[in-house]
């Protein structure tokens, strides 16, 4: 069991009788079930907006979870009452792009957009971020076009968006051999820094805001989200070097306060794969791929305490079996009423070991249970 430092003991003493609650009420609904045979179509990396009736879901079309020549993005359309799948189509694709993942805003005029990560036709490095965008209310989208240079800046990776009045920020990564890049760890995809950058003519320019990195020390870090919260935000991150920040910032995204959540708790085992923050009814939560152990994960909820940076809850939403699994667990989350309660509708991927494809999955679950 990893030793929890004392003085996280003394701020955040829930963590001494933290026990992980495994939901009783669960459904399990495949909307793009697995093809049987190798080398077939995979799918994976599920992002979600959601609409007042509908749902849209991009995902990775692909043949591998990497290096994967030609790779598009599709979007799968969920009616948001039912959960039924309304249709199937392709949202992002060109012969000199491979997409990787998408990432959705709303902006605040109404135009829908996906970011996505974009390599190059052989899908060795990343080329710059490219967008697709829809002024219809998501019915139609243009063909993907390359964001550009931001401040001298070329970016890769989109993370993750907030919207607040006028105002968008986006949380994104950029690597050592796009323009204005740095390399921040020796990983073979030359990974840079991840900065907040922010619009104010719904995303049609952008400009540099703060370095996350740089505000870390220059710690190596890779897959983050944020939240508002208060007259600033939150931010986690995870580091190269197994860390999980969660960090307060002020309204200019300088970090105020900051935790380890790996070494604070034992239960996170090396980091938070591709993270979400959110907040529901006034109360926040993380959710993300928490491996446990290595070759081990799980898709965890975690209920946090701002004002104490610490996981008062610990929910696992799928493999509490600790099942081993290849690949999976990048997930995104929405809401509906039903039977006079609420549902919590999770989307997201998992490949169990030896198949080749991952399935794409919606978990229901009693929101009032899970909370």
């Amino acid at each position: 069991m990893k030793a929890v430092p004392l003085l996280s003991l003394l701020l955040c003493p829930a963590l001494m009788a933290l026990e992980p609650l495994v939901p009783k009420t669960r459904t399990t609904h495949h909307l793009a079930p697995a093809p049987e045979q190798a080398g077939g179509v995979y799918l994976a990396f599920p992002a979600l907006l959601a609409l007042d009736d509908e749902v849209l879901v991009s995902c990775k079309h692909g043949r591998a979870h990497a290096r994967d020549p030609g790779a598009a993005l599709d979007l799968i359309r969920l009616d948001r009452a039912s959960g039924k799948v309304l249709g199937t189509q392709s949202l992002a694709a060109h012969p000199d792009m491979t997409m990787q993942m998408g990432e959705w805003v709303r902006f605040p005029n109404g135009d829908i957009a996906n970011y996505s990560d974009v390599y190059d036709a052989e899908a060795t490095l990343r080329s710059g971020m490219g967008v697709v965008r829809s002024t219809d209310g998501g019915r139609t989208f243009s063909p993907i076009e390359r964001v550009g240079i931001v401040d001298g800046v070329e970016y890769g990776y989109p993370f993750d968006f907030i919207v607040r009045g006028p105002a968008t920020w986006m949380l994104v990564m950029n690597f050592e051999h796009l323009a204005g890049g740095r390399r921040v760890h020796p990983a073979k995809s030359r990974p840079g820094p991840v900065n907040v950058i922010r619009s104010d003519d719904n995303g049609r320019t952008w400009r540099f805001v703060r370095g996350i990195t740089d505000e870390l020390g220059g710690a190596p870090i890779n897959e983050s989200a944020f939240m508002p919260h208060g007259d600033g935000f939150l931010v986690t991150t995870r580091g190269y070097d197994d860390t999980q920040w969660l960090c307060r910032t002020d309204a200019e995204f300088r970090i105020i306060e900051k935790t380890d959540l790996n070494a604070d708790n034992d239960f996170i085992g090396q980091h938070i794969g591709r993270p979400r923050l959110f907040e529901k009814d006034g109360q926040c939560y993380l959710l993300g791929r928490n491996w446990v152990e290595k070759g081990l994960m799980q898709l965890a909820l975690f209920k946090l305490d701002p004002a104490t940076l610490c996981i008062t809850r610990h929910v696992i939403l799928d493999n509490a079996e600790k099942a081993r699994l290849d690949d999976g667990y990048y997930a995104q989350g929405y809401w509906t009423q039903r039977d006079g309660g609420e549902s919590f509708h999770v989307i997201t991927y998992k490949r169990s070991q030896g198949r080749h494809s991952p399935d794409i999955l919606r978990l229901e679950f009693d929101w009032a249970e899970v909370r």
